[in-house]
């Protein structure tokens, strides 16, 4: 149900400034033209108290959920437990060479660090490793030492600046593109975890609970559903922002959190999965009122502003259907736009499991119409 926005105290200057004169008037017995120094002075003192009374209701709302935000946000989540999700470090793995085989152990310290070749993030080895013996190489985990989404999504061979120098090491590299950095969780993340915190107080799994608790495994997961195919069985489907799909990573995080002890029921057991992805094209043409063939080249910037924009937003949350007539709607909203007709996509029901992908939009400008 949507409230409306909430007044503490009404805060309107005109108002104000009359009831200041009126009383004036009366305790004085004299009339107040606008000009006068003593109306000037009182239309400043109605200023003053308009603005305490607009920061009064601001503050005011700092305490609702649905204005709350920053520190104030975290005030309201530590009433029910819910704390902000810290950002985390990027991972990989680094593989460290020697030139030669080697008749001894080279040791590579926990903590040895490695930058990007563009140098923007620095990664250090998260244990000690040894090259033992004829071999050449030894593999090692390793994370950013700064978290947020900054450190993920360097290639293989992209982390290679040995910053420790280390003796018979002649070169480092990552094995694996870097993955699993994350950024401090945002207001909106928490903000729709504190409202489903109540979900959490059930014993008896509830859809609410496992949707809480899967949110709370990862700051990034976007969209979260749950279903039963079975009695005792509960299949939870996660999707990240940007609608991406998770990794394994993510996946056994999500698993892990359902699975305590303290979360799930006895009797469920729970499986964690991806989303499966239903692909479809946007393909069709359009046509234009021939009063706006000025104003081509704009039209045709907000007709594709507008259909990426319905495509992020379609392709961002699970089981959302695949409804022609809705691009048409966007596009037909459009001024200027006369007509849609859409080859693809054709109407298709997702299952909560599913997610769809715009794979190509390719809108063609067919001509002006006299309308």
């Amino acid at each position: 149900m949507q409230l409306r926005e909430p007044v503490f105290v009404e805060a309107n200057w005109e108002k104000i400034y009359n009831e200041i004169i009126a009383t004036y008037e009366n305790i004085t017995g004299a009339p107040l033209s606008k000009g006068q120094l003593e109306a000037v002075l009182l239309s400043i003192f109605a200023y003053r108290e308009n603005l305490l009374r607009i920061a009064i209701n601001e503050t005011a709302k700092l305490n609702l959920l649905a204005y709350a935000r920053d520190h104030y946000l975290d005030h309201l989540g530590a009433f029910l437990g819910v704390h902000r999700l810290p950002a985390r470090p990027a991972k990989t793995t680094l593989r460290f060479y020697v030139s030669e085989i080697l008749d001894r152990e080279i040791i590579i310290p926990q903590g040895t660090r490695v930058k990007t070749q563009d140098e923007k993030v620095t990664f250090a080895t998260t244990e000690t490793a040894v090259i033992m013996s004829g071999a050449t190489y030894v593999d090692v985990p390793a994370e950013a030492l700064e978290p947020g989404t900054i450190g993920n999504g360097y290639l293989q061979g992209q982390v290679n600046v040995l910053i420790d120098v280390l003796p018979f090491i002649t070169k480092v590299e990552n094995t694996t593109i870097t993955y699993g950095g994350a950024d401090l969780e945002d207001d909106e993340h928490l903000r729709e975890r504190i409202r489903l915190t109540p979900e959490s107080f059930s014993n008896a799994g509830s859809e609410g609970a496992y949707i809480f608790w899967a949110k709370t495994a990862h700051q990034d997961i976007n969209d979260v559903t749950v279903y039963s195919p079975a009695p005792g069985q509960v299949i939870v489907t996660v999707l990240m922002k940007g609608g991406e799909i998770p990794s394994e990573e993510v996946l056994q995080k999500v698993k892990k959190t359902l699975n305590h002890e303290k979360v799930r029921p006895l009797t469920d057991q729970v499986f964690v999965r991806a989303p499966e992805v239903i692909t479809y094209r946007v393909k069709g043409q359009y046509w234009l009122y021939k009063s706006y063939s000025a104003l081509l080249d704009s039209v045709k910037k907000r007709i594709e502003e507008e259909i990426n924009k319905f495509v992020r937003v379609q392709d961002s949350r699970l089981g959302r259907d695949i409804v022609p007539e809705q691009i048409v709607e966007v596009i037909q909203g459009i001024q200027g736009v006369y007509r849609v007709v859409l080859e693809e996509p054709f109407y298709r029901v997702l299952s909560v499991y599913e997610v769809s992908k715009c794979e190509e939009i390719n809108l063609v400008f067919a001509g002006f119409v006299d309308g």
